[in-house]
């Protein structure tokens, strides 16, 4: 379908401006908000934005495996690593041998791992509100709607690629 897609869009020879691809947008918003919350909560941590999200999702999620925090952070094995050793050597999460399997490390939070958290989760929290302060509710409903699917869109895009690459490597 992708394939498809793609010729039928490049038959049309419709253009689309830059400021008004999806991705584009997502990637500047996200870059503004992630520089907003470094400069305000994150830097006097001394932790980077990567450290910042795994942290969160241990706070939010942990116990959690490598793998299981670099599929709910979308981060590349690399940045994941980095963002690990960072936090244990802060001693803001432990990682552990899983006893049930001893190739899977553990991560979780430590007590001084929690009250930086939550030291920052405020700062978040407030940015948040205020961002759906500019928003009605039903408009808040929609973008989280709207967001969902796009996430959908994404993981199928990501699937269709994933096919072809197989296709071509046959």
């Amino acid at each position: 379908m992708l394939k498809q897609l793609a010729l039928a869009v490049m038959a049309s020879k419709k253009k689309l401006p830059l400021e008004n691809w999806i991705s584009y947008r997502f990637g500047l918003v996200a870059s503004r908000v992630g520089a907003v919350m470094a400069a305000k909560y994150v830097e006097q941590h001394q932790l980077t934005m990567p450290a910042w999200r795994s942290l969160a999702v241990i706070a939010r999620y942990g116990p959690l495996s490598a793998g299981e925090l670099g599929a709910k952070t979308s981060s590349d094995p690399y940045r994941v690593v980095r963002s690990i050793d960072l936090l244990v050597k802060r001693g803001l999460i432990t990682r552990e041998a899983d006893p049930a399997d001893r190739r899977r490390a553990s991560l979780q939070l430590t007590p001084q791992g929690r009250s930086t958290y939550d030291e920052i989760e405020q700062g978040a929290m407030t940015n948040e509100f205020f961002l759906r302060a500019g928003l009605t509710s039903q408009e808040v409903r929609s973008l989280e709607s709207i967001l969902e699917r796009i996430d959908a869109q994404v993981a199928a895009l990501a699937q269709g690629v994933l096919a072809t690459r197989q296709g071509e490597d046959d």
